[in-house]
């Protein structure tokens, strides 16, 4: 093609790179949305979505219950492989691997089938393709397919880690794991700084270290608009996983405090998952059933409107028992792009983006009532949470827009190709494909 798709986007492309032959890329990705509405996290389509005018993205991804296995997302060419038969047995890829397999242990027999399937089918569709470049989100298992199929068709490879593949699996093995998967591949990428110092030696085949590139935020879409679910009031949001390492449980536990000196204000928690049973039993217990919003998995177009309506932003993440925790915190940023003050933990990525008193309120992890003071500083204070929120505004609209977080990809993978078609051309006369070619 000779020409850029029609999609939606919040910007052109550059000039330069409007009318070139877009080269093949192949995306490898365990989490997806199963449609726009669904509520899964979107930041892999939104990536493949804004990498369009550079590339002819395909993406492949597990087959999930009620998803198509070939369609077209947002102008993406998405296929899904089945892994196991009859389909009703596919759970393991059914949401976050790893809180799956903490939740039923069962579902480890179903991770050889995952990688096998996946293998298979990435081999077929990069022979049909040909793409220039691999770009695998994940080390695990999307990595250790993408540098066997890198291998067998001399494509070059690209991993980015977004945080249970470094957090959430630890030990000899898997740091050994991560080490030669990167040794594989032309570039390895991190969302955030903290997850960049916890893969000492894990170094490209160049011999660089992971370099810090975080998703990004459409920050035109969350910008501040009019409330529109009613008098915002003293609202308190969440929005989230309601999975342990989200916290939620110390934030339910933070307010009654909150309520002792705002009586009116409430807590509304956007998602789903699987504390919730657990979470309102506590609220029950704690006589906050009238306090607490359970409003459920909401589509990625509603969210504006939560964060709009909302007095503040609270995400008390903590490090689940497995070691896994928030790697960059998304919805920091699009609470930030919204206006909306934010408090947060100090754990894994978030001090990354919230600065304490100045883009936000950072306090300890499992703490109620280091929460519950922060909520009322923000709530007592709302000059200082206008200051704080429209400082977190202007940084999110200069450094996460889609536009340049996409161009930054875009030319990270565009290097990856144009450095393993010289290491092929090398090899096919007699070269060499070692760390130093450039």
């Amino acid at each position: 093609m000779t020409i850029a798709p029609t999609v939606t986007r919040p910007a052109s492309p550059s000039p330069k790179l409007a009318n070139v032959a877009r080269p093949a890329l192949l995306v490898l990705t365990s989490t997806f949305p199963k449609s726009i509405d669904d509520s899964t996290p979107p930041f892999v389509l939104q990536l493949s979505n804004h990498l369009l005018p550079y590339f002819d993205v395909t993406v492949l991804t597990p087959a999930e219950r009620n998803a198509p296995h070939k369609e077209t997302l947002q102008g993406v060419n998405v296929q899904r492989f089945h892994y196991l038969w009859p389909s009703s047995l596919e759970r393991l890829a059914d949401g976050a691997i790893l809180e799956n397999l903490s939740r039923s242990r069962w579902l480890y027999l179903q991770a050889p089938f995952v990688l096998l399937f996946e293998l298979i089918a990435a081999l077929r569709l990069a022979r049909a393709k040909r793409p220039a470049v691999i770009h695998a989100h994940w080390f695990i298992p999307q990595g250790i397919v993408a540098v066997i199929v890198g291998r067998v068709l001399k494509i070059p490879v690209v991993i980015t880690a977004h945080g249970a593949d470094v957090y959430g699996l630890r030990g000899r093995i898997w740091h050994a794991l991560r080490r030669a998967l990167a040794a594989r591949c032309e570039a390895v990428t991190v969302v955030s700084q903290d997850m960049a110092t916890r893969l000492p030696g894990a170094t490209s085949r160049r011999g660089e270290p992971p370099q810090v590139m975080p998703m990004g935020v459409d920050s035109q879409r969350f910008a501040a608009g009019p409330a529109t679910l009613g008098n915002a009031g003293q609202a308190v949001l969440f929005v989230g996983r309601l999975a342990k390492k989200k916290g939620v449980e110390y934030l339910i536990r933070a307010f009654p405090d909150v309520l002792a000196r705002h009586p009116d204000a409430r807590l509304v928690l956007v998602g789903d998952g699987p504390c919730r049973a657990e979470l309102a039993a506590l609220s029950w217990q704690l006589g906050l059933a009238d306090r607490v919003r359970f409003a459920g998995a909401q589509p990625p177009a509603e969210l504006p409107r939560f964060y709009h309506s909302s007095r503040v932003f609270v995400g008390p993440s903590i490090v689940a028992r497995s070691g896994d925790t928030e790697s960059f915190g998304l919805v920091f940023a699009e609470a930030m792009a919204a206006g909306c003050p934010v408090v947060g933990t100090t754990v894994g990525g978030i001090p990354g983006l919230v600065v304490h008193s100045r883009t936000g309120l950072l306090v300890d992890p499992e703490s109620p009532a280091a929460l519950a003071a922060a909520i009322n500083r923000v709530l007592d204070s709302p000059a200082e949470a206008e200051r704080m929120a429209a400082l977190a505004r202007r940084w999110v609209r200069r450094k996460l827009n889609w536009r340049q977080v996409a161009q930054r990809y875009a030319d990270k993978l565009k290097q990856a190709a144009r450095n393993g078609q010289r290491v092929a051309a090398g090899a096919n006369v007699g070269g060499s494909n070692s760390r130093d070619d450039a």
